[in-house]
């Protein structure tokens, strides 16, 4: 049974009890069909990864997360249920690449922080969300996270801004598979994603 798929739409009325979400220029694949697609987003913090999976309900959003979070048993369960996959980030294995790619090509869509890491700074993407959609020849969509780091009870009181905005999706389909393409995607990616970060800090310094 797909726990998720089951409490779904519980968590979607619960997280709009916690926040003012709202979803800009999310492309309609997300949405309808089967179509595969690698999403990569900015990491502030781990709600992100949360309202990212709100932004593309009811589709499920599968993750790539560092292996160590999988040590314990509740944690694997929960983060197994919820649609992640086990990576070492210093050195990712074909294995879990393929699977990764496997899905993709299956039509599920992926969650990649291309940053790495958390940072609210801007800082030099690596190659892996460009390397696993050009392998999976699905779309590379960038998008930007606006909203706190984290979820608090508080926010039941003084529900907060989340924004998601999306920008245009950027296809693989018959780019040459190689390092130089996604050096190319990546700093493509990188562009759009700043664009999207000034768009927000403009409407932010105007609000």
């Amino acid at each position: 049974m797909n726990v998720l798929a089951v409490i779904s739409p519980g968590l979607k009325v619960l997280f709009e009890r916690v926040g003012k979400p709202e979803v800009i220029n999310r492309p309609e694949f997300l949405l309808f069909g089967r179509t595969g697609a690698v999403i990569a987003c900015n990491h502030v913090g781990w709600a992100d990864s949360l309202w990212m999976a709100y932004a593309v309900y009811p589709r499920q959003l599968h993750y790539m997360s560092k292996e160590e979070l999988f040590n314990s048993t509740l944690s694997r369960w929960v983060l197994t249920h919820g649609g992640s996959l086990p990576i070492d980030r210093a050195g990712p294995s074909p294995s879990s690449i393929k699977t990764a790619v496997d899905m993709l090509q299956h039509g599920e869509v992926m969650l990649i922080f291309p940053s790495g890491t958390r940072s609210e700074e801007q800082i030099a993407f690596k190659r892996g969300a460009a390397t696993i959609a050009l392998r999976a020849r699905v779309p590379l969509v960038p998008a930007f996270f606006q909203g706190p780091k984290q979820m608090q009870v508080a926010h039941l009181l003084h529900r907060p801004l989340i924004r998601v905005t999306f920008g245009s999706p950027i296809p693989t389909v018959e780019l040459p598979i190689g390092k130089g393409t996604t050096i190319d995607l990546t700093r493509q990616l990188q562009a759009v994603i700043g664009e999207l970060r000034s768009i927000a800090d403009t409407k932010r310094s105007a609000a």
